[in-house]
């Protein structure tokens, strides 16, 4: 069912009237924790977005042309900015979203890695916001430790609220993770591996990687691969399961360091726990998921 805006009217449909007037015949296709994206055809896509400002899509653009990965990635044509929300016109990529095509894990996992192999090895360091903040994830001169203990207490502080009850000794075991962050050299972290954001085609092979933006920063790759493996099954019952192959994998592939990989997967669930705050949409938080990772 789609939820509707204050004055009654369905999120969709609101959409097409203030944003897409251009586009009538617009075909909403994915809601994802930045916003909706809608199928307007000549091969574009239009993507509203829920939360970021014009400043922070331009940066995103001007990022999204300094990204050269062997798969495709973004390409945003057109910004406008709509009453209530922002809208880009952007290339379509060509796959379908991985968890459609194969919903095996082991498959789908190896897709995964492969991903995460792109992202490790890329050349471009972001210098972007992340989740709903304005200014850039790390100062001039800040090392990925200081930048990421800094946004991860600033959103305890802000949730406290919700944290605080679900998470015995919040803050001493806020403080014991961030403690473990090792000093690495700055590399690109995508920030929201899914198998919503991986694209592939018809035999199971990479095409694209897509949504950027939400998490995008300067830090250590071992972020992504600690979690991808959460986030592929966020909501699946067997999630620890899904975790363990996960890292069993990552650290086959990549050499990274089990622990880390946890420290890592428990700061991810800290700073989403309240990711989908105030959406329109009116999705469930993750603030038992990361309870029941640090409660364990």
């Amino acid at each position: 069912m789609d939820p509707t805006t204050d004055d009654g009217l369905s999120i969709s449909d609101a959409v097409l009237r203030e944003h897409l007037r251009g586009y009538p015949g617009a075909e909403r296709i994915a809601v994802g924790m930045q916003g909706a994206v809608y199928r307007v055809g000549a091969g574009k896509v239009a993507k509203v977005w829920l939360h970021a400002g014009t400043a922070e899509l331009r940066q995103l653009a001007e990022f999204y042309a300094q990204v050269h990965l062997t798969i495709r990635t973004p390409e945003i044509l057109e910004l406008y900015e709509g009453p209530r929300y922002r809208v880009t016109v952007e290339v379509e990529l060509p796959g379908v979203p991985l968890y459609t095509v194969d919903p095996s894990l082991e498959a789908a996992r190896g897709c995964v890695l492969d991903v995460l192999g792109e992202l490790a090895a890329a050349d471009v360091v972001p210098d972007l916001p992340v989740l709903d903040e304005t200014a850039p994830f790390r100062a001039s001169g800040q090392g990925w430790p200081e930048a990421l203990a800094g946004l991860t207490r600033r959103r305890v502080e802000r949730f406290r609220g919700k944290l605080g009850p679900a998470i015995h000794d919040l803050d001493a075991k806020v403080e014991r993770l961030l403690q473990q962050v090792p000093d690495s050299p700055s590399g690109l972290v995508h920030g929201d591996v899914t198998a919503g954001n991986i694209l592939v085609d018809a035999d199971c092979r990479l095409t694209a990687i897509i949504d950027f933006g939400l998490m995008t920063m300067a830090g250590d790759p071992a972020y992504d691969a600690a979690s991808a493996g959460t986030m592929y099954a966020l909501w699946s019952p067997e999630i620890r399961e899904i975790e363990k192959a996960f890292d069993a994998a990552v650290v086959s592939r990549f050499g990274y360091d089990p622990e880390l990989l946890r420290t890592y997967r428990a700061i991810h669930l800290l700073l989403i726990a309240n990711a989908h705050d105030a959406d329109p949409y009116g999705r469930d938080d993750a603030v038992g998921l990361a309870a029941a990772l640090l409660n364990s």
